[in-house]
């Protein structure tokens, strides 16, 4: 794709079309996506739906219902993709002669934890990647503050399954917690194990439908190097956090990304992900709005 730089020299911007996906089939899982349409619609910005799985299985067909429009360049906006089926989309519009917005490889960059972490180390908590071999993974954990340890895979950590599949209370807890994230996250396991500093998150004071606690955790939302929206993670008001503390992110070369944030018990802040924008679930209390007025200011400046 063409980066932003090179659409600068050309003197102008794509106008950017949504393309949302979401698994045909009901889940457990809510999105925005209907909120979002509805948003990208007030704005008058030209979307089509996709299904998740169409595009997993065969991303030119997927496409095959949307009418071709040489010269259109798309926004995915839906369920996570691995990176290898979201170049397989990228090729798929790339041959109706329309472009992805997002390259692969800025998508791979802020979706895979080993892509970005060195962007945000020095204001996340201490962390080491290993492949899928566990002895690899608890060789590489005695490098990291611990136990506890926080483990995810390099994209997703099982938090529905707090903490069996997360937390590693104790060394030899080590393997058995590792094999509940493998389990759990199933065939969508990415890569290998994230091993990571445990850091106290000040609670709030509810909990989930399975009595899992909930931390007092903000999603900040980038688009083209601002910070567009932010909100808190769950569907709970607290205050505000320190933006200003985490100005270095809109610096991150990627055009469309969201970081989660949190506050520990001690009251400071630190980073705890990146992610694709394009895959990232808004927050129950943000307004879609607030995205798609930037999108739309975007298209049309």
């Amino acid at each position: 794709m063409c980066d932003e730089k090179t659409w600068l020299l050309v003197g102008t911007l794509p106008d950017v079309d949504i393309l949302f996906a979401r698994p045909s089939a009901p889940q457990a899982q809510v999105d925005s996506l209907d909120l979002e349409a509805h948003a990208a619609d007030e704005f008058e910005l030209t979307f089509a739906w996709t299904a998740m799985e169409a595009i997993v299985d065969d991303a030119e067909e997927a496409l095959r219902h949307i009418d071709e429009d040489p010269g259109r360049t798309w926004l995915y906006r839906g369920w996570m993709l691995r990176e290898d089926e979201y170049a397989s989309l990228t090729e798929a519009i790339e041959q109706r002669g329309e472009t992805l917005l997002v390259s692969p490889e800025e998508y791979a960059l802020t979706l895979y934890f080993p892509n970005y972490v060195d962007l945000i180390a020095a204001h996340t908590a201490k962390s080491v990647s290993t492949g899928n071999d566990l002895d690899e993974a608890w060789e590489a954990a005695q490098t990291v503050p611990g136990p506890p340890w926080f483990v995810k895979d390099h994209v997703k950590s099982a938090k529905e399954d707090w903490p069996g599949a997360c937390v590693v209370s104790s060394a030899e807890d080590f393997r058995a917690t590792c094999e509940a994230l493998r389990s759990a996250r199933g065939d969508r396991f990415e890569r290998g194990f994230v091993i990571r500093e445990f850091l106290p998150l000040a609670s709030l004071p509810i909990r989930d439908e399975s009595g899992r606690p909930l931390f007092d955790e903000h999603r900040l939302v980038y688009w083209d190097g601002e910070l567009v929206a932010h909100a808190p993670y769950h569907d709970y008001e607290s205050p505000p956090p320190p933006l200003e503390r985490f100005a270095f992110l809109a610096e991150i070369d990627s055009l469309f990304f969201t970081a989660d944030i949190a506050r520990l018990t001690d009251g400071t802040w630190r980073v705890l992900e990146l992610n694709d924008g394009g895959v990232s679930t808004l927050p129950p209390l943000m307004d879609p709005r607030d995205l798609y007025r930037h999108i739309a200011d975007w298209n049309r400046p």
